[in-house]
């Protein structure tokens, strides 16, 4: 089905968006696409690179990509042309709904709420059908041709994680599964102390297209390169049960190597707790990540 056919069928479906409905879409955008061919989205992007001074070539070697994840790899897809306007024009959206919700509110946010708040809230304009179609394909884009290998855990756009089943934590602005994780990270106060601190938690739909969009924004448009530090919309398993913790004080090094010289991180692995979802030179594509508690 050709893109203009394909925006003519959803001229006649029903509303895609609508709460508590799935969107199911033609089966071509879930299947893996080579990176050779990837010209034709038009708008995912182009594996071709323009002006950029340091380009690596990973050959088959997906530990290279790991190991070396804030660098440009010569089969890296860029959101380019037309994408990259929208995708500035989506993610001030999503920075705009965030500011309305507040940070905390925002990590439970569904989809459907996300385009609810952009056409109900003040000084917010409503997400545009092109805006959307661009958000649809982001999301069934299969990721494994952006270079990342982790498994998909939320297969509908619509899907959304229910606030019963979550509690916010006090002094940190981010919420917990009750059950599995809130035990976890309580035990883990309870035996490392209060210097440990939970630094992200669950992430519905909406939070991980932000985050996601602003690490492509940063990585400027190269979609594979933000996959290598933030997993693509669908695919986090902070939409499951795990989690991200901290150092108190430590800032942004919580988020990079230097958490794994911690006194607090010596502490987890003495006791077990690190099952690292991302190890160093893992066969995911997706940097080291010693802070993610796997659950």
């Amino acid at each position: 089905m050709k893109r203009r056919e394909f925006v003519k069928y959803l001229s006649y479906s029903l509303p895609l968006f609508s709460c508590g409905c799935s969107l199911h879409l033609p089966s071509f955008f879930q299947k893996p696409i080579e990176n050779k061919e990837v010209s034709h989205l038009e708008d995912i992007g182009s594996a071709a690179l323009d002006n950029t001074d340091k380009v690596l070539d990973a050959g088959n070697d997906i530990t290279k990509k790991s190991l070396n994840f804030n660098e440009n790899f010569a089969d890296d897809i860029y959101c380019k042309g037309q994408d990259a306007i929208l995708l500035e024009q989506v993610l001030a959206k999503f920075r705009a709904v965030q500011r309305y919700v507040g940070n905390g509110n925002f990590n439970l946010l569904g989809m459907d709420e996300f385009f609810m708040y952009s056409r109900s809230a003040a000084r917010i304009e409503a997400v545009t059908r092109e805006e959307k179609d661009f958000i649809e394909r982001l999301f069934y884009f299969d990721a494994r041709s952006y270079g990342f290998h982790g498994e998909k855990n939320f297969t509908s756009l619509t899907q959304n994680i229910s606030k019963k089943t979550t509690v916010k934590v006090p002094y940190t602005g981010h919420f917990l599964r009750k059950g599995p994780s809130l035990d976890a990270y309580n035990k883990i106060r309870k035996d490392v102390g209060d210097s440990i601190i939970l630094t992200s938690g669950v992430r519905a739909l909406a939070k991980q297209f932000h985050l996601f969009l602003e690490k492509t924004h940063q990585s400027e448009g190269n979609l594979s390169k933000a996959s290598r530090s933030l997993a693509p919309p669908g695919y986090s398993f902070h939409g499951q049960n795990d989690f991200d913790i901290g150092k108190v004080g430590f800032g942004l090094n919580n988020f990079n190597e230097n958490f794994a010289a911690t006194r607090e991180f010596q502490i987890l692995r003495d006791l077990g707790y690190v099952d690292i979802r991302y190890e160093e030179m893992n066969s995911l594509g997706v940097r080291y990540e010693p802070w993610h508690i796997k659950i």
